[in-house]
């Protein structure tokens, strides 16, 4: 992404700010530029291997166990980590296959978004697991009774029921 001639323009704004943020943007904090960045651009940043969530802007390759092992010692070094609680620990746990696990708070923060995860409430959930959500649960809130076939977990138009593969 560093080096990727191909990105141009706010394209280019945005894969600065990926490498910088070792692959893992929270959408929000970039909203300006997600509305200004054209087809081409997202076209340019996905062939790249970027993937536009709901909520994040990451590179998918990036929260598998060996580069975010990586990741992880790269930024522990550069910011004398490597002796805070955590450092490897949440790597461990994303390379068990966890999904999401119980924050321990004594760990350092930064360790879970370096593995991929999101810290929400106790729980870290890795974002690509909460974007597969994300995507299962609009179509069924979005849902309104009499337009069109009832989607999985669709009940009112406003909620939704639980099913297999949100789980």
């Amino acid at each position: 992404l560093k080096n990727a001639e191909q990105i141009t323009g706010i394209g280019r704004g945005i894969a600065f700010q990926l490498v910088e943020n070792f692959g893992l943007i929270n959408r929000r904090d970039i909203a300006e530029e997600m509305k200004s960045l054209d087809q081409e651009g997202r076209a340019a940043l996905r062939r790249l291997g970027v993937r536009f969530g709901a909520y994040h802007v990451f590179v998918p390759a990036l929260i598998k166990p060996a580069p975010a092992g990586l990741v992880t010692l790269l930024w522990a070094l550069r910011s004398d980590g490597k002796d805070k609680p955590g450092f490897g620990d949440v790597v461990h746990a994303l390379a068990s296959g966890r999904t999401s696990v119980v924050i321990d708070p004594t760990f350092d923060k930064a360790f879970y978004k370096l593995a991929g995860y999101r810290n929400l409430g106790r729980r870290a959930v890795r974002v690509d697991i909460l974007e597969r959500l994300a995507d299962l649960i609009r179509p069924a809130t979005n849902w309104k009774p009499g337009l069109g076939q009832r989607p999985d977990g669709a009940y009112d138009g406003q909620s939704f029921m639980v099913t297999p593969p949100m789980m």
